[in-house]
């Protein structure tokens, strides 16, 4: 069995998950002494850590759950292990769930071929046991960060995050306002994924409480972005970007998808998309900083994980003595514009991807598709999981990109 894919396994809930749930636990209990296993807070998920628990046992592999907690916190847990297992479906709405895979030093295991199905002998099965692993982060986080002297609203999106980050920056001095910081996996709040459209809440209360800091976490809590005293939604790019500027980075990480700001200020090794991919890359050209648009940054000194908690109190120390407006004010502006293409023939629509992009001459394809040009550049991906491609465009001047998108749409719907 080979397990592949930069964010894991996602998939809604059903037997089929419960099936992969069951084999993967027997094949990774086969393959390695010592494992923990966490989850977040949806509503299949202590079915899932079950069923996984008692696989790997069976197979005769040593299992420590540490119940429901952040990803960066199962993540950071996995130094002790040898390997950490967390059962999410990170931004994924409710009614999905999955399996993440982490090596000890914090990157995602993205790719690896287990070993085959072997039940272990009756008096041969793991021990199984528990681990704070929430407590086991929060200690850590306390001992790398400062007092902390600002006002911030939290939004935890009803997720995982909600068990650790108002308690660390409280801890570290912070006056803390919370925002859908109750778990929950329905997400009543809103969605998970900390768009701006569903962060209009949050920006209204940083606003209304005069607080300095907005700071939102999807549903497992490996992304952050921000919102600054002014109202301003700070996407993952621009948090990249400030991380990039003020901490003095030169050499960066980012993906294919990434925003063309951030060669302004470092140099930037692309990559497939995936927060797997980023640490790899890190890892393998010993690069400290790396992220996504998406709102994940990885900081390698610290851990190869997409620890969105350990990222916010980082931004947050940074806004104790920086203007976050003043800083984005400096960088050069650019319009980027997302949208996606449904499609029914995926033979067909590689075809008509392909001949638009061979009338053009500086083209890479790293992921996709990624076309440069002067004063913009845009992007065609195929969706992994749905029959979908992904188009991004971005330029510095608004009317060409919104004709450069139009134009490429037109074509590929012919």
């Amino acid at each position: 069995m080979k397990f592949t894919g930069s964010s894991g396994v996602r998939m809604k809930w059903g037997k089929e998950l419960f099936d992969f749930a069951n084999e993967i636990g027997l094949r990774i209990g086969g393959s390695y002494e010592r494992v923990i296993i966490g989850g977040d807070f949806r509503t299949t998920t202590k079915t899932i850590i079950h069923i996984l628990s008692g696989a790997i046992s069976a197979a005769g592999c040593d299992v420590d759950i540490a119940g429901h907690v952040p990803t960066p916190s199962l993540a950071y847990a996995a130094q002790k292990y040898d390997l950490g297992v967390m059962v999410t479906a990170s931004h994924n709405p409710s009614e999905y769930n999955g399996i993440k895979l982490w090596n000890p030093d914090g990157s995602a295991l993205n790719e690896f071929k287990f070993e085959g199905i072997n039940v272990a002998e009756w008096d041969r099965i793991g021990k199984v046991d528990e681990f704070d692993a929430v407590s086991y982060h929060f200690n850590a986080l306390i001992k790398e960060f400062r007092n902390i002297d600002l006002k911030v609203v939290i939004d935890c999106a009803n997720g995982a995050s909600s068990v650790l980050s108002p308690y660390v920056f409280k801890a570290l001095g912070a006056k803390v306002i919370t925002l859908n910081c109750h778990p929950s996996g329905l997400f009543p709040g809103h969605p998970s994924e900390p768009t701006e459209q569903n962060l209009k809440y949050l920006k209204e209360m940083v606003i209304k409480t005069g607080s300095d800091l907005g700071i939102a976490h999807d549903g497992d809590s490996d992304r952050f972005v921000a919102i600054t005293s002014s109202g301003r939604y700070v996407d993952g790019d621009h948090i990249l970007a400030v991380f990039t500027k003020i901490l003095g980075f030169e050499k960066i990480v980012a993906p294919v998808d990434s925003s063309m700001l951030l060669d302004s200020l470092a140099k930037v090794v692309r990559v497939k998309v995936g927060d797997a991919n980023v640490s790899m890359v890190m890892k393998e050209q010993n690069i400290e900083f790396g992220g996504e648009n998406s709102g994940t940054q990885i900081f390698g000194d610290w851990r190869y994980t997409p620890d969105a908690i350990y990222a916010a109190l980082k931004f947050a120390e940074i806004a104790s003595k920086h203007d976050i407006d003043e800083v984005i004010d400096s960088f050069p502006t650019y319009c980027t514009i997302r949208k996606s293409l449904i499609y029914d023939d995926r033979k067909d629509m590689e075809r008509k991807v392909k001949k638009l992009v061979s009338e053009y001459d500086n083209v890479t394809s790293i992921d996709g598709f990624r076309v440069s040009m002067k004063n913009g550049w845009f992007l065609i991906r195929f969706s992994g999981t749905e029959p979908k491609v992904r188009v991004t465009v971005e330029h510095e001047d608004r009317k060409k990109a919104e004709a450069l998108m139009d134009e490429i749409i037109k074509t590929l719907n012919t």
